[in-house]
């Protein structure tokens, strides 16, 4: 392993643990649980891969794969999180929006526990894991580019904490995609660079973190009335008008 990437792996590790001890000794972890327990499972997963990487090197090849599959999945968490502190004055869409999340997030995830047991003896199939990997991050890529939109459109206020957990996650979803799919042009070449590029990211976005979440802010109310809730009961008006049509047309056509 090269020197750089131990520099950046014990770094990450420090930094994990000031935020968690940090958190807990202000309270700032209570008011971002989802966020917390997908970096206290990253600092625990980080302790562990090391201790194994120094004492059991088989067990460090076996459970990294599994470890960033975990860091992955509970990674949507911090959807969920953006979500319910962007929209909190705004309870129709933060409902709408943490609903849909879940509803994917359980539909990708029930797939990967039916999905072996289906296909067991096919030689054929690709890795699950590695197939369900590309579907959370293409999920979170999307939700997260979703929720820019809106805050962009709406102009919703946002406090430290907050934009401070976007920036890091943004640029450590960013760069992952941006190196999977270099990985995916180059090849096996790219191999070298994306073993720094990935956890040097994902220590920019800690740096990130450390200082946006060092203290808690609330997020601010927008001074003016803001036309999303409105824009949302609008939307949910019309499509209960036209599912109401659509039941009534059909019934209709199903009289004899």
């Amino acid at each position: 392993m090269l020197m750089a990437t131990f520099i950046i792996w014990w770094a990450g590790i420090a930094i994990e643990f000031v935020m968690v001890l940090r958190a807990l000794t202000t309270g700032v972890a209570k008011k971002f649980p989802f966020f917390f327990v997908y970096l206290f499972s990253v600092l625990c997963g980080d302790v562990l891969l090391y201790c194994a990487y120094e004492f059991r090197p088989a067990w460090y090849h076996a459970g990294t794969r599994d470890m960033e599959f975990l860091n992955l999945v509970l990674g949507y968490g911090i959807v969920l999180e953006i979500f319910r502190h962007v929209l909190s004055h705004y309870p129709g869409a933060e409902k709408f929006a943490r609903v849909a999340g879940t509803a994917v997030f359980a539909a990708i995830f029930g797939f990967a526990l039916v999905y072996p047991a289906v296909s067991s003896g096919n030689a054929s199939v690709r890795p699950i894991k590695v197939a369900i990997e590309k579907d959370f991050l293409t999920v979170q890529a999307i939700f997260f580019l979703g929720i820019l939109g809106v805050i962009f459109y709406y102009g919703l206020p946002l406090g430290r904490n907050i934009k401070g957990i976007i920036l890091g996650y943004g640029v450590w979803l960013g760069a992952i995609l941006m190196t999977l799919t270099l990985r995916s042009y180059i090849g096996s070449s790219f191999n070298s660079i994306l073993i720094v590029a990935q956890p040097f990211s994902y220590l920019l976005s800690l740096f990130i973190w450390l200082e946006a979440l060092w203290s808690y802010e609330p997020n601010p109310v927008a001074s003016v009335p803001n036309r999303l809730e409105a824009d949302y009961s609008a939307a949910a008006a019309a499509t209960r008008n036209m599912m109401g049509a659509m039941r009534s047309h059909v019934g209709r056509a199903a009289r004899p």
